[in-house]
């Protein structure tokens, strides 16, 4: 006796599986690459850093991943303003994971200005930095994204900001990547 088979439109793949009479299966399709969550955070409350230490920005995002094995994708566009009176301004900026810093540019300010010679007394550059950064966190606890900065300085007179005046926005978007 010849069996029929039945033919049905689906997305998912055929997979042989001797649990079932004709040996075959629909399998689910697998979940990486998809995105399971979008959060987003944002700031226009300016901060000013005037030390030689790096500072929080004001600028956070919390996400918590469902599966331990997700990515999480930061994206970040944050306003800045270097000045110094004496030297090119600058700033350097990173983005941590909690107190673990996940990406921090060496050498080179992040944003910095060429020389200006040091007779100008106004010497600043402002801007918009983009971060961006695949992350793979490997918990499913609440986990915090911020940046952090601090001046380019080679004297005591520089110092930068963020969201200057808090006229600007700043953004940070965390997408939960599935593995």
């Amino acid at each position: 006796m010849a069996q029929s088979l039945e033919i049905v439109p689906r997305t998912f793949p055929i997979v042989a599986d001797s649990s079932t009479a004709t040996g075959l299966a629909y399998a689910a399709p697998a979940a990486g690459g998809k995105v399971l969550q979008v959060v987003y955070g944002s700031t226009s409350t300016e901060k000013t850093n005037a030390t030689t230490s790096f500072d929080d920005t004001n600028l956070s995002a919390s996400i918590t991943p469902s599966l331990a094995t997700s990515k999480v994708l930061v994206l970040v566009a944050q306003q800045f303003i270097a000045e110094n009176s004496t030297y090119e301004p600058g700033v350097f900026v990173k983005l941590l994971r909690g107190a673990t810093t996940i990406l921090q540019q060496s050498g080179n300010p992040t944003l910095s200005a060429p020389s200006l010679g040091t007779t100008d007394t106004n010497n600043h550059i402002q801007g918009i930095v983009a971060l961006n950064y695949l992350d793979s966190p490997s918990t499913t606890s609440s986990t915090t994204y911020k940046t952090q900065f601090v001046s380019y300085r080679f004297n005591s007179v520089g110092q930068a900001r963020a969201q200057q005046s808090s006229e600007c926005t700043s953004t940070m978007i965390l997408l939960e990547i599935g593995a």
